[in-house]
């Protein structure tokens, strides 16, 4: 279940599949996909799981079946790293999609050459304004403009929530916290990065098919 909220008075929807969408602007913001991370690291000699990166894939191209979606912003690190056989599942989904304007924030592991992106309709930025105050970044920009939002990824932000028992669960989140939200890393393959509970934050982890707010 999604989660609508509003930041500057601005509309946002926090969905479960890790993305964030604009719906008055009809964007969709998407953060470290990572794709081509496990064939890097087993080209290494490194062992990776082998999981079905088409999953990613299917996940992205149901928010762009399920939702009107005119532009997508990937907030960087969309590939992991140097050109790999997994560059062709991007390459399908999108030719799937060829009216979808599709823009990159370039992030540190965007090191693909600019011609192979520009053959695949990416428009590579270094920050991409959505409107002029909501500021798309892939590093968050750390520091505060009056009156306007930062939208970053990065940092794969994930949350420990105590539970019974002694337990505790580890979510990726949606962490929003001095005009500056941080989106949860989108690829399977990547790891989570503890924020901790801090005044003024708000904090909304994502549990299978559902947005939560944790209420610190």
């Amino acid at each position: 279940m999604e989660k609508a909220i509003q930041l500057m008075n601005t509309r946002l929807t926090l969905l479960p599949e890790r993305a964030l969408l604009l719906p008055d602007y009809h964007t969709l913001v998407v953060a470290d996909w990572h794709l081509g991370k496990g064939a890097h690291f087993r080209k290494a000699g490194i062992y990776m799981p082998v999981l079905p990166v088409d999953k990613d894939t299917m996940r992205l191209q149901s928010l762009l079946d399920n939702y009107r979606v005119e532009t997508v912003v990937f907030l960087g690190d969309l590939f992991h790293s140097d050109l790999n056989s997994e560059w062709l599942v991007f390459e399908r989904f999108r030719a799937t999609n060829p009216a979808i304007r599709f823009i990159l924030t370039r992030g540190n592991h965007d090191i693909l050459p600019d011609d192979l992106l520009e053959k695949a309709a990416v428009d590579v930025v270094p920050s991409y304004s959505i409107a002029s105050h909501i500021h798309c970044t892939h590093h968050p920009e750390g520091g505060e403009f009056v009156g306007r939002l930062n939208i970053a990824g990065h940092v794969h932000p994930g949350c420990l929530i105590p539970a019974k028992g002694r337990q505790a669960y580890r979510l990726p989140c949606f962490y929003f916290r001095r005009q500056t939200l941080l989106l949860p890393a989108f690829g399977m393959l990547t790891g989570l990065h503890m924020v901790q509970p801090s005044p003024g934050a708000r904090i909304y982890p994502t549990a299978g098919d559902k947005v939560l707010e944790w209420v610190l």
